[in-house]
């Protein structure tokens, strides 16, 4: 015989809060159908309908309590209280009078139909609810793994979500090292693991093999945890593991586990492939963007090099025969062709810096100092020019490279010197969640037919003397749009080009 380990005898009854509350019910209900019976015996004087009433308790508690028993007790509860307290002789126990075997049988068979019908119904109710609750979970739970933003989001969530609805630990492992190294997920309290080398043999042979290995399997089979492989496009991304040594696992339950593991690595490839298309485009705006530089490069340099090398040439050969005003004219041309090359020299630099840098480095800067600045440096190359400032009262601090945000401005403010002349006009102004600058020039404003390619690498000026506007305004709009904010360009109402562009104010998380 089997011994009781704890030494304590075993209760054959267990007391539940649902049995107190099913004994109270019955109780209940069967006082009721007494004082009932009681009343109707004293208003009519005949004890005909007393069976009628017990019948009816019997149902009421069949209906409302779990399982058969409580029902059956009603019955024969019933049938001793009909007989003893409403069956002549009153008050004494006579089983051989006329129709009691019948009653008994018939309150019986009562309590037993309506006990399994209401039991039936009560469980398909409980099952339907327990259906529908868990419907509801898994249809959060794919809109939660639709949106998640990465693959790391999406294994968290699937191991919360394994965790809620099976009740047990749940592990997640990138390699097969990961125990050993500490580096796996958790989610639910493992305490410590029986044995590394026997987890770590298992999940070793789940990454090898690609099957399920751990409690319940052939392989490894005293580990504590159950591992099942995730896979994505047919390559293995890791492992969940499942506390599952000391519970009888349902094959449904299994294989629930298994649709949710497929779908978690169906939505990962889905991010995956994502994520390479955006590499994809980024690599072709890339390739584009150079292309399109190779080619303004091309064409905006050629036209200053001429230049000097004319100029320096006619100086070399012929200085003494076309005197000294003409000189200083040939030098100073010679000048101002070198500064265009040195402008496009720090723009190509800029343009490096923003193509090759996947983020930039931005810092939280006074915008009314990152303006004076560029102010500055455009005196130095244009000190006749007439720059006006307004600011806003408040101090705005946005996050910007300070460096590339200057460039921008440099480039807005030569092209208004350059192809409207003086003065400019340069505003600050907060703008919601923004602070938009803008640089007005007072010329005769933009063309209608060159607004659309305005930003363009190959957009060329044809009244320029060196041919074309560079790579500013290009340049402009990639440095703004690193940024996370945006350019546009306006004619004014009142004559002149505006150009607007927005940083936001604070960084997205």
């Amino acid at each position: 015989m089997g011994m009781n380990p704890t030494g304590k005898k075993r209760r054959l009854f267990h007391i539940s809060r649902r049995n107190i509350l099913d004994f109270i019910s019955t109780f209940a209900i069967l006082m009721v159908a007494a004082g009932a019976s009681i009343l109707l015996v004293r208003l009519s004087n005949s004890s005909a309908n007393v069976a009628a009433v017990f019948t009816l308790a019997v149902l009421l508690v069949a209906w409302s309590t779990e399982g058969f028993g409580w029902g059956i007790f009603a019955s024969v509860i019933g049938v001793f209280a009909v007989n003893y307290a409403f069956t002549a002789p009153y008050y004494k126990f006579n089983f051989t009078s006329a129709g009691y075997p019948v009653m008994f049988i018939s309150l019986l068979l009562i309590a037993v139909i309506t006990s399994t019908t209401t039991e039936n119904v009560k469980r398909q109710a409980r099952r339907a609810k327990a259906s529908e609750q868990s419907m509801r979970s898994l249809y959060d739970f794919s809109q939660k793994l639709a949106n998640a933003p990465d693959t790391t989001r999406m294994v968290q969530l699937t191991m919360q979500y394994l965790h809620e609805q099976l009740d047990t630990p749940v592990l997640y492992m990138e390699k097969s090292d990961s125990i050993v190294r500490n580096q796996e997920l958790i989610y639910g309290e493992i305490g410590k693991f029986v044995s590394d080398a026997i987890e770590q043999s298992a999940v070793s042979e789940c990454f090898e093999k690609g099957c399920d290995t751990g409690a319940g399997t052939t392989c490894s089979p005293f580990a504590r945890f159950r591992y099942i492989p995730l896979t994505c496009a047919g390559n293995m991304l890791g492992c969940i593991g499942l506390l599952w040594q000391d519970k009888q696992v349902e094959p449904e339950e299994l294989q629930h586990v298994r649709a949710i593991l497929a779908q978690t690595g169906i939505s990962m490839e889905r991010q995956m492939l994502t994520e390479e298309r955006n590499r994809a485009a980024m690599a072709a705006d890339r390739e584009s963007m150079r292309s399109n530089l190779l080619r303004s490069i091309s064409h905006d340099l050629r036209t200053p090099l001429t230049g000097i090398i004319g100029a320096s040439a006619a100086i070399e050969e012929n200085g003494d025969q076309i005197g000294r005003t003409e000189t200083r004219k040939l030098a100073a041309d010679i000048h101002e062709d070198a500064e265009w090359l040195l402008r496009m020299v720090e723009n190509l630099l800029s343009v490096t810096r923003v193509s090759q840098t996947a983020e930039l480095k931005k810092s939280e800067e006074a915008a009314e100092e990152v303006i004076g600045e560029a102010v500055v440096r455009c005196k130095k190359r244009f000190p006749d020019a007439q720059i006006r400032v307004q600011l806003p009262e408040e101090m705005l601090f946005v996050p910007m490279d300070v460096t590339l945000i200057v460039q921008v401005l440099i480039n807005l403010i030569e092209n208004a010197i350059r192809y409207a002349g003086t003065p400019v006009d340069i505003a600050l102004r907060r703008a919601g969640n923004a602070a938009e600058f803008s640089v007005r020039d007072f010329g005769p404003g933009i063309e209608e037919e060159r607004r659309n390619t305005l930003f363009e690498a190959t957009q060329v000026q044809s009244d320029s003397r060196r041919g074309g506007l560079g790579i500013g305004l290009t340049l402009c709009r990639s440095i703004i749009a690193a940024h996370g904010g945006t350019i546009c360009e306006t004619n004014h109402p009142d004559g002149g080009a505006r150009f607007v562009f927005t940083l936001p104010l604070e960084e997205e998380v």
